[in-house]
């Protein structure tokens, strides 16, 4: 066919993708539907003085610059050109390789950091569901797109980069889809996975997926590794049980009659799942079975005298299969991680409902365990406050200084006193935690740290212990609330400079990596992902990072390019929230280019949950009043401000679409 036989509108769009290119495509269309019209419609905030930019402001532009160059570097070390990688792993480690990149450009990193991260999510997909190589477990290959069968904490590790592409672009056909089909999977809506009892709203298996709950899980592994335990119906296990296959089959049947077919806490971790569909399409039944999983888990505690449960039989009752006994479920107060894994399902379990529902309830999940740890607690002679991490047949022990994260969180989704209160307390009583890093998991929850008598001076100092891997995930929040105290002024120059230096390390080691692509096909060794974002949606977003084990991104404020119609942060752009208060917060922002004017829109929540009253220019000595999830910000060359920002939260309901969407995701 001659080109002047094409359609009209065929050829205009052929034009237009030799012309733009196809990720500008939207772009494009965005404009001549009268997008840019709606943004100009926006409050507007203008700055109008010119400094030189502050030391954070260069730390945090040269953090984004630094990534965006090694991520093309990781990308032709570890992947072919259609996205497939090299080495062998389970799914959800193929998966982490690239999770926080969409993450990274929805901060303000450059479209190569979407396009690449949608390629290797969509080729890790296609070859994880069509085939894999036989020597991985069965249990780690996709079946319509999602894994077949595991538990939600590994789950919820995979489907974070698909979470993430959410930030990054919404507007996807075939992201839209898998949402709801993976929603549907736990909504029953799949004839083959009924994984969801909607009745008594528990999970039917420890271990769920697109072909349904599985009757049997590997007792081998989750027992040898102290994840679960079979008391009180067996008092001891003896340590030689699976040298010989009689015993192992015996201890196999009882093992998944006491421990495969309950319900568990880390299942919580499928609240995100389920709210990840409700933010593309705003469908009611997912946020009512969200609330309705979450109100179930609550009334358990409450059955519990205020204690979570951590197995819960197929007729609703605690403890169904152990005699009553609340406790010594997979992942629960017997675990070895345990405690982690709990208090990462139930806080993002809770940030969703409460967002979802704006009703603050939802937060006594998590806030009730804290407590009940809080009271449970010890005080050594040097001043270290201990929580116990663990439960057995003697009640608890292994009392360990107590992780901030989840306390973090609660105080960031409820902003109220007592929460502060209770950190205050913690942090009263960190003599051997320093308030400049913590590990994700913490040195000293390894389970040979239950030996140790924390109750002596001679425990070890954590700052001296720390390996690289705990200060990879830069400055803690520790370090974040104090700096929100008023005691911390250096905090955002630091933290973001731990993680450049992370970055530096992690380009190092993978710069001196001397395997080749065969011995790369045949290994599962990966240098750590070059993407941090950490510190970066801490600074720039007023936020804890998000939990990994099924949280959405948690954000007081979030950025969009109003000229380029592009989530994030415009080129050269540093944003800072320097207060947090419970109905306004500061925000500071800078320009660093001395040629061109910048132009954001600034949104109420990383999903436009909150809502904005007004806006003060203390320099400009104005107030702009708001009402609304969005203003804009004109930021001349070179110029800087600081605004003070009214704030109502949990007033909107959330979903992914973009300011100029207008609130409904055009899905294209």
């Amino acid at each position: 066919m001659l080109i002047h036989q094409f359609p009209k509108t065929l050829l205009s769009q052929l034009l237009l993708i030799v012309l733009l290119g196809s990720s500008q495509i939207l772009r494009a269309q965005s404009q001549d539907r009268g997008y840019l019209n709606f943004v100009s419609q926006l409050p507007i905030i203008q700055a109008t003085e010119v400094q030189p930019p502050p030391d954070w402001a260069i730390m945090q532009r040269q953090l984004i610059r630094t990534m965006e160059e090694a991520a093309p570097y990781f990308v032709a070390r570890f992947m072919r050109d259609d996205g497939t990688i090299y080495g062998e792993g389970p799914y959800d480690d193929v998966y982490e390789m690239f999770y926080n990149w969409p993450e990274l450009y929805a901060i303000g990193g450059d479209e190569y950091l979407h396009q690449k991260s949608l390629l290797a999510y969509n080729a890790i997909t296609r070859t994880n569901t069509t085939y894999y190589r036989d020597s991985i477990n069965y249990h780690h290959r996709l079946h319509k797109e999602f894994v077949r069968h595991d538990d939600f904490f590994h789950i919820s590790e995979g489907m974070t980069l698909f979470y993430h592409l959410g930030l990054s672009d919404p507007t996807l056909p075939a992201n839209v889809r898998r949402a709801r089909r993976f929603a549907g999977f736990y909504l029953n809506e799949d004839s083959t996975a009924h994984n969801f009892n909607p009745k008594l709203k528990l999970m039917r298996s420890i271990f769920t997926g697109s072909e349904g709950p599985l009757t049997s899980s590997s007792a081998v592994y989750n027992l040898r590794y102290g994840h679960a335990s079979l008391y009180p119906v067996l008092a001891e296990l003896e340590p030689t049980w699976s040298d010989t296959p009689e015993r192992t089959t015996e201890i196999q049947t009882l093992y998944d009659s006491i421990v495969t077919r309950t319900d568990v806490p880390v299942n919580l971790g499928s609240v995100g799942l389920i709210t990840n569909a409700y933010l593309y399409t705003q469908d009611e039944k997912y946020k009512n079975w969200v609330l309705d999983y979450v109100d179930a888990w609550l009334q358990r505690v409450e059955e519990n005298d205020g204690l979570l449960p951590d197995n819960i039989g197929q007729t609703g009752q605690i403890g169904e299969y152990r005699n009553g006994q609340w406790w010594g479920g997979l992942y629960g107060w017997h675990g070895r991680y345990g405690l982690m894994m709990m208090f990462a399902s139930m806080s993002a379990a809770s940030e969703c409902a409460y967002m979802l529902s704006g009703d603050p309830k939802y937060l006594e999940l998590p806030r009730s365990q804290l407590r009940g740890l809080m009271e449970r607690s010890r005080t050594t002679d040097d001043g270290q406050l201990l929580v116990p991490f663990r439960h057995g047949k003697e009640g608890w022990f292994s009392y360990r200084p107590m992780m901030v994260r989840d306390l973090a969180h609660l105080w960031h989704a409820s902003m109220a006193e007592d929460d502060w209160q209770m950190i205050e307390k913690l942090l009263a009583g960190s003599r051997f935690r320093p308030l400049s890093d913590e590990g994700m998991w913490g040195t000293n929850t390894l389970i040979e740290r239950d030996t140790m008598s924390w109750e002596k001076s001679e425990a070890f100092d954590i700052d001296q212990e720390m390996s690289m891997t705990d200060r990879s995930l830069g400055k803690s929040e520790y370090a974040r609330l104090r700096y929100y105290a008023g005691e911390n002024p250096d905090w955002p120059y630091e933290s973001l400079r731990a993680d450049y230096q992370e970055v530096v390390r992690r380009m190092t080691f993978m710069q001196q990596d001397t395997r080749d692509v065969t011995e790369i096909q045949g290994d599962d060794l990966h240098p750590n992902n070059p993407v941090l974002t950490k510190a970066l949606v801490q600074t720039t977003m007023g936020a804890p990072q998000s939990i990994y084990f099924g949280g959405l991104l948690r954000a007081t404020v979030r950025y969009f390019d109003a000229i380029n119609l592009r989530p994030g942060l415009p080129e050269g752009v540093a944003a800072l929230v320097t207060d947090l208060q419970a109905e306004s917060l500061t925000l500071e922002l800078v320009n660093l280019s001395v040629t061109e004017t910048r132009k954001l829109v600034i949104q109420a929540g990383a999903f436009g949950e909150h809502s904005f009253t007004e806006v003060r220019n203390d320099t400009a000595m104005s107030s702009t009043p708001v009402d609304n999830q969005h203003f804009t910000v004109k930021l001349p060359p070179s110029n800087s401000i600081t605004l003070k920002i009214g704030l109502q939260r949990y007033v909107n309901q959330p979903s992914y679409a973009f300011p100029w969407h207008q609130g409904k995701i055009p899905v294209r």
